[in-house]
């Protein structure tokens, strides 16, 4: 009987068991039993395994069919944030303008 836990243990044990064996295993309602609920449940894994990599694949062929979108939108990015850059520094530099010629202008009210 140890030899039919062999079997179990690999997924090919059958092929080594004796015909005397195998007659025993199939009079073994408890184990045959036993022995179709484990291949139901592999059956089913393999299911969801096959569903799995088939959704998994779709997902990363979408992910590739968008790289070069999102390459596209990461250079629009650093452009625009170049653009801000240059606006600000215009910014700051017509601010500081801006305050130079209200001192000039009020030392020239106070002044004069």
């Amino acid at each position: 009987m140890s030899t039919l836990k062999e079997a179990n243990t690999c997924p090919d044990g059958y092929r080594a068991l004796s015909t005397s064996e195998l007659q025993e295993l199939l009079q073994n309602d408890e184990k045959m039993d036993q022995i179709l609920r484990l291949n139901e449940k592999f059956q089913d894994l393999q299911v969801d395994r096959e569903m799995l990599l088939s959704t998994n694949r779709n997902v990363a062929e979408e992910s590739l069919a968008r790289q070069p979108q999102l390459n596209n939108g990461k250079l629009q990015l650093a452009e625009k944030y170049r653009d801000l850059s240059k606006l600000a520094t215009t910014c700051w530099e017509k601010q500081s303008q801006l305050g130079e010629f209200e001192k000039v202008d009020g030392e020239e009210r106070g002044g004069g």
